[in-house]
């Protein structure tokens, strides 16, 4: 499997990404098993599936909700304040989709 520099990036940089998902035509399970492996926090904002980008749905349940900017943000933190030197990925699903 070829895997995205930018997951090892974010396995090693402390920073808060926040994304519409995984886009669609990549494998987003397998992507967020890689993530799972570096030890990348993953969560999903109000949903229980992860989104695919475009679309709110991607068939692939998603490893945590958060239900709002605070949540968000005491997880970062506390991330922080255990020493956790790596990102965070947030998956808002796209209202719109295209």
């Amino acid at each position: 499997m070829d895997v995205s520099a930018d997951l090892h990036e974010l396995s090693r940089t402390p920073a808060l990404v926040v994304s519409a998902g995984i886009k669609s035509i990549l494998d987003v399970k397998s992507t967020l098993e890689v993530l799972e492996t570096l030890g990348v926090p993953v969560a999903s904002y109000r949903t229980d599936e992860f989104p695919a980008f475009f679309s709110p749905e991607s068939g692939v349940r998603s490893p945590w909700r958060v239900h709002d900017a605070t949540e968000v943000a005491e997880a970062y933190i506390a991330a922080r304040e255990l020493g956790m030197n790596r990102g965070m990925l947030l998956a808002v699903p796209n209202s719109d989709p295209a």
